[in-house]
């Protein structure tokens, strides 16, 4: 499922603490991993910037030297392949342009959002990626915890796409052992919403056998709300997200009640869905 990993990098602590999450996942897919780092170009014009370039780029390549030597030092992580990259220009375009030219399965980022999920999905380079990629991203927001993801939340709205992105997740969850959560909100129940509540349930005990899937729907005022409560009560260690379009339709309202600081201990892997229509 995961051959090639792509993990974008500024050596940042927060980026830094994202790594062990991508070593994991290659650990266990046997999948390459392609650290890679942009070097921006904000002086195209200067005298000297093909002399600034060199230096730039000379010091990056210490920078994963040192990288590497301490991948390598953990003996768990020895035997993964990994390649460093290089390239010029914007990182939002230089990771989406990557993800592609490296074959990538997966991106994992890391995050310093100061309100966690919030600064993610309504700011910053990681936000560009994951409404653009056509690639799964998974964000690591500072200071996760490294977990074999044993508790996934995985979110619906009911929309075409949803059953291959649960089996995608599915796929993960194997690899983890974990116990994965179907989880719906909606502002009112309704024989509506119980409906496709009921319908989606069996559709997916029909379709996908996996015996750790349990199902859950919850009535909130906003998406983040209904999230935040199943992280409370489940500790769940990673969330799952479909992009249905630009911007995302799932979040709801930007305003929420339940304070963001749930979100700071939660990972989150968005998968590219269908448009809608």
């Amino acid at each position: 499922m995961i051959n090639n990993i792509l993990f974008p990098t500024d050596f940042s602590l927060n980026t830094r603490q994202a790594l062990p999450f991508a070593l994991n996942i290659a650990k266990k897919t046997r999948a390459t991993i392609h650290i890679l780092h942009s070097i921006e170009e904000p002086y195209d014009f200067a005298p000297l910037a093909q002399e600034i370039k060199e230096g730039v780029t000379n010091k990056v390549k210490r920078l994963f030297a040192e990288l590497l030597q301490e991948i390598n030092e953990d003996e768990i992580y020895s035997d993964i392949p990994i390649k460093t990259h290089i390239q010029t220009g914007r990182a939002i375009n230089t990771i989406l342009e990557a993800g592609q030219s490296f074959e990538s399965d997966l991106i994992v980022m890391g995050t310093k959002g100061r309100t966690g999920l919030e600064k993610l999905l309504f700011g910053s380079t990681t936000a560009e990626v994951i409404q653009e990629s056509k690639i799964p991203v998974l964000a690591i927001p500072k200071n996760a915890p490294v977990t074999g993801f044993d508790q996934i939340l995985f979110t619906t709205d009911y929309h075409d796409g949803d059953l291959e992105a649960l089996q995608y997740t599915v796929e993960l969850a194997k690899l983890f052992k974990s116990r994965i959560r179907v989880f719906h909100t909606a502002l009112e129940s309704t024989l509506k919403t119980k409906c496709m509540f009921y319908g989606f349930k069996e559709l997916v005990k029909e379709s996908i056998s996996y015996e750790n899937i349990d199902f859950e729907e919850e009535k909130s005022i906003t998406f983040f709300e209904g999230v935040a409560n199943q992280i409370e009560r489940h500790n769940m260690s990673l969330v799952v997200m479909i992009r249905y379009s630009k911007p995302f339709s799932l979040i709801g309202q930007k305003k929420q009640s339940k304070d963001m600081s749930y979100y700071i201990q939660a990972p989150l892997l968005v998968l590219p869905g269908q448009k809608n229509k």
